[in-house]
């Protein structure tokens, strides 16, 4: 005789999968929220089901990237550095940008006096031009809105 196969209706689409199943074949929800380990990318965070209670610290700490005791978000959100995607993240004490699947960091810059003024192109929109000490400048662009780039701009003069 064949054994009968258990499922579970996902919460999410309300499509039926095995009982056994860690993530939802059909949207991607993930039924075992404890689940969540370092390796995870920022787009399994965005797609996250709404019932996960992971902060923004809490999942750069999951990332490895621990924000200093004094040290609060400014701005976060996705754009592209010098035409390579990524997430810009500005905090009160410093900005980084953050690339690839596991969330490499290829900038990380502390304090110091950082310049940033935005730059109109005819085709390529507002990009953000930023010069920190001892670093090339970085021209940020790609941002989700055209609003974005001032509020980057506002988050970058409140650096320390």
């Amino acid at each position: 005789m064949a054994e009968v196969e258990e499922h579970k209706r996902c919460p999410d689409c309300a499509e039926l999968v095995l009982a056994a199943a860690l993530k939802c074949r059909f949207c991607g929800y993930r039924f075992d929220q404890a689940s969540y380990s370092s390796d995870r990318s920022l787009a399994d965070l965005l797609r996250r089901p709404k019932s996960s209670t992971a902060s923004l610290p809490e999942l750069l700490s999951r990332w490895g990237f621990e924000l200093g005791p004094d040290e609060s978000v400014a701005y976060f959100g996705h754009c592209r550095a010098g035409g390579q995607a990524g997430y810009l993240l500005i905090t009160t004490a410093r900005f980084a940008f953050l690339v690839g699947r596991r969330q490499e960091c290829l900038i990380d810059s502390r304090g110091g006096a950082v310049s940033a003024t935005l730059v109109r192109r005819k085709w390529r929109g507002t990009q953000l031009r930023v010069e920190a000490p001892g670093r090339a400048a970085i021209t940020f662009d790609g941002f989700a809105s055209r609003q974005t780039p001032g509020e980057v701009l506002a988050a970058f003069a409140k650096l320390a």
